[in-house]
């Protein structure tokens, strides 16, 4: 059997008892050769949850009352499950500490949290284009193309980390939207849901790519599409970092007869002003980063297969399958870290899909840096997104008396330099010939500065090039909600 030293029960009672000082359990890893291996927690306490409930903060660790933990990871485990909390996206600070640790080395742990502002009722002034760069350069920053309304986020609405969220939207496109998703519902917390609908419209079309541009239509008089959309998901996460979903949803989309007629018949193929369908998806979650805004050490694989077209009356009859693998490998207490994104999705049938469902790179989060000003459509795409995070700058400010609002009083601002390359291929068997980057490898790379604050909101400076020897400047904005 393997002997462990053992220290005189004195003098590890002196140094367990320096430790409770400390202001968090970065240092108990340290005093593995002064303590015993392992660890038994007797009961955890909780501070600062005045809307959060109890359950929901226990159900987020890794550990419970009664179990035992490794005396020389527990630094690690505490951090880890700390980060864990944080990523509910409704605390500002939280922290595990031990609270106390007695000569039979059983401890209590300690929580202390504060709590995020859950009332966002944020005014909409927001760009009717894909990204703020197409908006600056190709609309020349015109304000006409602005939307304006009401955001209203709604965070830990009944205290179990749901959220609410409404939005009117008036302007350049009018939207209105009332979603509403919670995370667990039954006693054992591994059931959730989300629900909501959808409706807007807009005067702007985008009919057609041409040379992996978009080509609008605008028409002040005529509403060029109207959508409505609305669904359900039911979400099971046995286990804290799986989560499965399963989601319908239905779609009823309506264009202007000039569109489908004149401009482009196969908008929808053979002329058709209205498409509409159900539609159901199945995805898989397994979720192992350590900060999911801003990721430095984990690994995620999601995995989704999407059914539309499940009524008989349905006009859009179309399989896809996308999954994404993304790894992070820190180095130097993650001052460094590789980070890589491997997406891809394919379709069937294999004939030819409406233009507006044919989609690829380009559009949302998947995009080849240095390629922002362009899309590439298709049926399938892969793409692979790499880069060097290394960290500049990492403080805390306190704001004191200057903000109001006690969850922001406490700043915690980092700042890294990023060096990216991506690649990215889209395959385009249908409407490929007048868009030369389809059915292309496309190359891009760069660097830029990312600003992380409030642990959840991130600003991206990049500036980055192609292999069409264009390079720009880019700027991204995540809010966190």
């Amino acid at each position: 059997m393997k002997q462990h030293y053992r220290c005189p029960p004195i003098f590890g009672l002196i140094v367990k008892a320096l430790l409770l000082f400390l202001p968090n359990a970065e240092l108990v890893a340290q005093s593995d050769s002064l303590a015993a291996p392992f660890i038994h927690i007797d009961s955890i306490t909780i501070e600062g949850n005045r809307k959060t409930r109890t359950s929901l903060i226990l159900r987020e660790l890794e550990f419970a009352a009664g179990d035992t933990l490794s005396t020389a990871n527990l630094a690690a485990t505490l951090e880890r499950n700390s980060l864990r909390l944080m990523n509910l996206g409704i605390f500002n600070t939280a922290r595990i500490n031990v609270r106390s640790w007695n000569a039979d080395n059983h401890v209590v742990l300690h929580i202390t949290l504060i709590e995020t502002w859950f009332v966002y009722p944020a005014p909409i002034f927001e760009l009717a284009d894909r990204n703020f760069n197409v908006w600056w350069k190709e609309f020349n920053r015109s304000l006409k193309r602005v939307n304006y309304g009401l955001d209203w986020n709604q965070l830990n609405l009944t205290g179990n980390a749901d959220i609410l969220k409404a939005k009117i939207q008036f302007g350049y496109s009018n939207k209105y939207e009332v979603q509403y998703r919670r995370p667990n519902f039954n006693k054992r917390r591994t059931l959730g849901f989300e629900a909501g609908i959808t409706y807007s419209r807009s005067h702007e079309l985008a009919y057609a790519t041409e040379d992996n541009k978009l080509r609008f239509h605008v028409n002040p008089d005529i509403w060029q599409i109207v959508q409505l959309s609305t669904g359900g998901s039911l979400l099971w996460r046995p286990r804290l970092f799986t989560t499965h979903r399963l989601t319908a949803e239905y779609r009823s989309i309506t264009v202007a007869d000039s569109i489908a007629g004149y401009f482009n018949p196969n908008f929808f193929l053979k002329g058709d002003t209205r498409q509409r369908h159900l539609s159901l998806l199945y995805n898989v979650t397994f979720d192992y980063r350590d900060i999911r805004p801003y990721p430095l050490e984990g690994w995620l694989f999601s995995g989704e297969v999407r059914f539309n077209g499940l009524l008989p009356g349905d006009n859009l009859r179309l399989f896809r399958a996308y999954a994404e693998f993304a790894k992070y490998f820190p180095f130097w207490e993650k001052r460094l870290s590789f980070e890589t994104v491997l997406r891809g999705r394919t379709s069937l049938p294999r004939c030819r899909p409406p233009y507006f469902n044919n989609q690829a790179l380009g559009y949302g989060g998947s995009f080849v840096r240095g390629y922002e000003y362009y899309v590439a459509d298709g049926l399938d795409f892969g793409l692979l997104k790499t880069a060097a995070h290394i960290q500049l700058f990492n403080r805390t400010f306190f704001l004191g008396k200057y903000m109001p609002v006690e969850g922001f009083r406490n700043l915690p601002m980092k700042l890294y330099l990023s060096l990216n390359n991506d690649i990215g291929y889209a395959n385009d068997p249908w409407y490929g010939a007048p868009n030369p980057l389809s059915n292309h490898l496309l190359w891009g790379y760069g660097f830029g500065l990312d600003l992380v604050v409030w642990y959840n909101k991130t600003c991206r400076v990049e500036w980055s090039w192609n292999d069409k020897g264009e390079n720009g400047f880019f700027l991204r904005i995540n809010t966190g909600f």
